[in-house]
């Protein structure tokens, strides 16, 4: 029946089939997209290769469809030649064997009417169960521009016209009825339920400001994020819905089941012909907003290798460079719409039919509106078709979508890239536009002035299909699908766009002699310098650029010119003849310590003023000799004196002498001997000089210290009172009885050890402590103990051996109260002997330990 194919006509005669997918597909993942790439990814622009994008104009146009296709398979000469009329009689024609042969193959035979039928063949049939649809999209921007404030924040602003029509949620056999009038009794006497259909229409305008912002930069880890506000004018939308649709075909004419939701309407102006006297579209909804919001985040594990010192500053950014080996995006689009007021062809209504329906009551309908008088009059009529609520105005919804990004950095200019779109609107709203859902994958070399891409998607319109896209410079050009190009194979739509664009990148500072100086400020661009001097070399880095340095290859000061003084005298070391030290400008900055008038260098006595004939060395007593040779430099002498003064001429000189000006002998240091106590002996023989003596006694007097009557002299014992005696060594000493004698005798001779030991045997303790008694009563009585061996055996040990019984007969009288320091232990070991130590009797008299009764 005429009831869908009124439909067709509204669709074909009223909107302009245009659409919303990924525009630019293959450009806008480029990391040269610039400003074409901010509709998919808002935040791109910043940190990237451009100081500014202008956009002078591009276009995208693209329709698909899964419901057919175009066989190319006998087109001869791709798409100009294979289409060319024929040109007979001065009009263009479509003939076969006309002047073009290559356009035979679309004619049929026998037929001169333009006719492709029999090379467009659709997808579906009535067994079909997947959707079909169309799908197309045009998109036109005009002096998009993006620019970087600094290098963390970028803005632009973006004016485009955007429309957008879906035709989706189409079921096969309702599109196979509607081609052929509800002629197909397969179909009849069934029930379809739950049927949804789509058409959506809008068309519109964006002025947008975008913002863009690097969030956060942290070695290998990097973020930014964008966001585009979006000022929106609509000029055109329709739409055409039905939901929970269900029907039953009773035959071509009548339904015998009929139910569901409908609306159609437009936007006023659309089909009422009302159009401005200028020709120029005319807004016909309220200004709406929209909003894009964008992140990215990229891994730069090489970061470092993208920072450079140049022109004073350090630690700089490659900005002509990509830093990240995987970049990863997400942004989600086109929030927003727009509020129309509905135009006079809009309906809003249900239907509910359990009975017989007479479709031929359409076949009065001759165009849209005389179409939409029929409805009114339904539903005013039959109580089976009832009215919605019509607020009179219905707002559209942009196309909103989430997208994700994947990027990664393969090899120098070599990447490839995945973008996944799916939109996030709710199917059975009315009024909205959508996108398709799409994964592309795009291998690209991407380079500044040359890109070259392959994008390759797959959408539910177009299924898979890989495209060509490149950048020449100012130029950008694409095919979605390199089938639509080349024309070959089964094409199920086209895709193309273009643009026009004066893009200014970035670029690395060129620096020929590689002195971190760049050339457009190297005032020396062939000769590595520094900054300082704008690259002009200093090459003793003393703060004197080297044309106005004396002494380049030497660090200086600027008051010599560059040239060093390193001793700080004032004096340059070119002209310092002591560069070294510190010396005076008037001795060519030699020093003079002493200021003799000697240079150091040449004085041999730098801190002591002298004499130029003694090399700078004093002569203080200026007796011709200098005081380093002078024994005497404080007094003037002979030089055979050493520079010594010999006053009195004895030999000895003056400093040595103690009667320097009275001649002496040397052995009473150059004085005469004197006779002090007048005793007639010089004092150097007189032992008591201070005391008169007699000669004969060394010209000392003699005494008797303990008064015993004994003169000291012939006194063994000259402090203890005594007897007059002619035993040697006891002349003048205390008297020792006789049984004090006997007890001592009698305690050496009862003296025995253990052999070889220093044991005291028992038997000899008796007579050893009648002793101890006799020295209590004599405190004054001192013990001297010698320790004797025999020669048996080592030296050595015999001589510990001595000393050993010697410190045993003191512990034993001590052990009797005797005061050690009365005891006086001496040990000779073998050296003592007083008998033959070859026989035994010798050697028994040699083992002794003999006590002397002593006195002080």
């Amino acid at each position: 029946m005429k009831t869908l194919k009124l439909l067709g006509v509204f669709v074909a005669l009223n909107l302009c089939f245009t659409g919303f997918s990924q525009n630019y597909l293959g450009i806008t993942g480029s990391n040269y997209a610039g400003v074409m790439g901010i509709d998919l990814q808002p935040a791109s622009f910043v940190d990237g290769r451009f100081v500014t994008d202008v956009n002078l104009f591009s276009t995208n146009f693209s329709f698909w469809t899964n419901a057919g296709y175009f066989d190319t398979r006998d087109m001869p000469k791709w798409w100009t030649k294979s289409f060319r009329p024929d040109v007979s009689g001065g009009n263009n024609l479509y003939i076969n064997g006309g002047s073009n042969p290559h356009n035979d193959w679309a004619i049929p035979l026998g037929d001169s009417a333009q006719d492709l039928n029999p090379y467009i063949f659709r997808n579906y049939d009535a067994t079909s169960t997947k959707k079909i649809g169309i799908y197309n999209n045009v998109q036109v921007d005009v002096l998009n521009f993006m620019f970087h404030i600094n290098r963390k924040i970028a803005v632009g602003a973006t004016v485009k016209f955007r429309s957008i029509t879906n035709i989706d949620d189409v079921d096969p056999k309702l599109a196979l009825l509607a081609e052929n009038d509800l002629e197909i009794q397969s179909l009849w006497n069934q029930q379809f339920d739950e049927e949804l259909l789509n058409l959506n229409h809008m068309s519109w305008a964006e002025y947008g400001l975008v913002y863009s912002q690097v969030i956060r930069e942290d070695g290998e880890h990097f973020m930014k994020a964008g966001g585009k506000a979006k000022w929106l004018q609509g000029y055109t939308a329709a739409y055409v819905h039905t939901n929970n649709l269900s029907y039953n075909l009773f035959n071509d004419d009548t339904t015998q089941y009929l139910s569901g939701d409908f609306a159609y309407g437009h936007s006023r102006g659309l089909l009422e012909g009302d159009t401005p006297e200028s020709g120029l579209p005319q807004s016909a909804s309220k200004f709406g907003l929209g909003l894009d919001l964008g992140f990215v985040y990229e891994w730069r594990p090489d970061w470092k290798e993208y920072k450079y010192d140049m022109d004073g500053e350090t630690n700089i950014w490659r900005r002509d460079q990509d830093k990240y080996k995987m970049r990863v995006g997400a942004s989600i689009l086109d929030i927003g719409g727009m509020r129309f007021e509905k135009g006079g062809i809009s309906q809003d209504f249900n239907v509910n039919s359990n009975n017989l329906f007479d479709l031929t009551v359409f076949d009065e309908a001759s165009g849209l509106v005389s179409f939409d008088s029929i409805v009114d009059s339904l539903i005013t009529n039959d109580p089976s078709w009832t009215p919605a609520d019509d607020e009179g105005t219905f707002f559209m919804q942009l196309p909103t979508a989430v997208s994700l990004q994947f990027d990664y950095h393969i090899y120098k200019w070599f990447y490839v890239n995945v973008t996944g779109i799916a939109s996030i609107q709710n199917r059975r709203n009315p009024h909205r536009v959508r996108t398709a859902n799409q994964l592309s994958i795009t291998p690209s070399f991407d380079h500044a002035w040359f890109g070259l891409h392959v994008p390759m998607a797959i959408n539910k319109y177009s299924g898979f299909r890989a495209g060509l896209a490149t950048r020449l410079g100012p130029i950008t050009v694409g095919f979605t699908d390199i089938r639509t190009l080349f024309a070959f194979g089964k094409i199920r739509g086209t895709g193309i766009y273009a643009g026009l664009r004066v893009p200014v990148l970035y670029g690395h500072p060129s620096d020929e002699d590689g002195d971190l100086v760049s050339d457009d400020l190297d005032e020396c661009v062939t000769t590595p310098g520094v900054w300082a001097f704008r690259g002009c070399p200093d090459t003793d880095g003393d703060g004197i650029q080297d044309t106005e340095d004396e002494c380049p290859l030497e660090a200086g000061l600027e008051q010599f010119k560059g040239c060093p003084d390193k001793d700080g005298d004032g004096v340059p070391d070119k002209d310092d003849n002591c560069p070294e030290i510190a010396g005076k400008v008037e001795l060519q900055g030699c020093p003079d310590t002493d200021e003799d008038g000697i240079i150091d260098p040449e004085d041999d006595c730098p801190e002591t003023p002298g004499l130029a004939e003694f090399k700078g060395c004093p002569d203080t007593d200026g007796d011709g000799i200098k005081d380093e040779d002078d024994a005497c430099p404080e007094v003037p002498g002979p030089l055979v004196n050493n520079g010594c003064p010999d006053t009195d001429n004895d030999g000895i000189l003056d400093f040595l002498d103690d009667c320097p000006e009275i001649p002496g002998p040397q052995e009473n240091n150059g004085c005469p001997w004197p006779d002090t106590d007048e005793d007639g002996l010089l004092d150097k023989d007189d032992k008591c000089p201070y005391i008169a003596g007699p000669v004969e006694n060394e010209g000392c007097p003699y005494s008797d210290t303990d008064e015993d009557g004994i003169l000291d002299k012939d006194d063994d014992c000259p402090t203890v009172p005594g007897v007059p005696s002619t035993e040697e060594g006891k002349n003048g000493c205390p008297e020792i009885e006789e049984e004090v004698q006997e007890i001592l005798q009698t305690a050496f001779d009862n003296l025995e050890f253990e052999t070889a030991r220093d044991i005291i045997k028992d038997e000899s303790v008796p007579s050893l402590s009648e002793l101890a008694e006799v020295l209590n009563k004599k405190p004054e009585w001192k013990l001297q103990i010698a320790g004797h061996t025999d020669s048996q055996g080592d030296a050595q040990s015999n001589l510990i051996l001595s000393k050993k019984r010697a410190e045993a007969v003191k512990r034993f009288m001590e052990s009797k109260g005797i005061d050690g320091s009365r005891l006086n232990v001496l040990f000779f070991g073998e050296t003592q002997p007083i008998a033959d130590n070859n026989t035994a009797e010798g050697r028994q008299k040699n083992r002794r330990v003999e006590m002397t009764i002593i006195f002080e």
